[in-house]
């Protein structure tokens, strides 16, 4: 089910916030959002956040998991944000639900940014062989806490190693570039300079097929969203600002 968190619960502000557009988090790899629990509890602070987990009792793939994704959505206007793994996902909701007020994509692609290559090794692939400061500094660089080093090893350890190769090959695979043209909502891609999966090539490439798309460079890692909050909630919020006033309307 997925992790709501709404200000009034969070920071007892129910008569000061405003009814502001909702925002819908989708996690990285791991797909458990519990690195992106300080910055759902920050952005609660100024609007409605839903946080969604997905399920680590079944192996889904890209498709299966917008559809999980779909039957869990607010009913009213949102923003959409993707995180890495995420971004097709949030990508494939924004092209088909009209709901959608605006979407951002957060260290991701439409197109994998990976070589093709690696699919005949992800069978092999195992996070629990692979020394956490390899991982540590791939995903974070030198921003990491010893408290982020932590919680990312714990989830790494916890999710099964078949829905974490099979998300991997889904990765190799996908390629939103079509979708992200049919895309009528403004898009935002959230990227750090020093991101070393995904390279300033594949933010070209939103850009690209989605003319008009805004883009906004931190001086951070890839998983910036957990090692750069304060900046992340900043720039999101300034995004989400202008859909504040907006009208809902009726759509699927």
């Amino acid at each position: 089910m997925p992790i709501e968190f709404l200000a009034r619960e969070c920071y007892n502000h129910s008569m000061q916030i405003p009814d502001n557009t909702a925002i819908v988090l989708l996690p990285g790899m791991d797909g458990t959002g519990e690195l992106l629990r300080p910055l759902a509890e920050r952005l609660s602070a100024h609007r409605s956040v839903q946080l969604v987990g997905y399920p680590t009792d079944c192996v889904l793939g890209y498709d299966q998991l917008a559809a999980y994704v779909g039957e869990r959505l607010p009913s009213g206007r949102f923003v959409v944000l993707g995180e890495s793994f995420s971004g097709p996902i949030a990508i494939e909701i924004a092209a088909t639900v009209t709901r959608v007020a605006g979407l951002v994509l957060a260290s991701s692609f439409a197109r994998h940014p990976l070589p093709a290559s690696l699919m005949a090794l992800t069978p092999l692939l195992d996070l629990k062989w692979i020394p956490t400061s390899i991982i540590v500094a791939a995903l974070m660089g030198s921003a990491a806490t010893p408290e982020l080093k932590v919680r990312l090893r714990q989830v790494l350890n916890a999710l099964p190693r078949e829905i974490l190769r099979t998300r991997a090959q889904e990765v190799l695979r996908v390629d939103k570039r079509d979708r992200l043209g049919g895309i009528a909502c403004p898009v935002l891609c959230l990227h750090g300079r020093s991101d070393r999966l995904v390279s300033r090539k594949y933010v070209d490439e939103v850009v690209a097929a989605r003319s008009g798309s805004q883009v906004c460079w931190l001086d951070a890692p890839h998983m910036l969203l957990a090692t750069h909050v304060d900046a992340a909630v900043d720039v999101i919020e300034q995004f989400c600002e202008a859909f504040n006033c907006e009208p809902t309307v009726d759509s699927v």
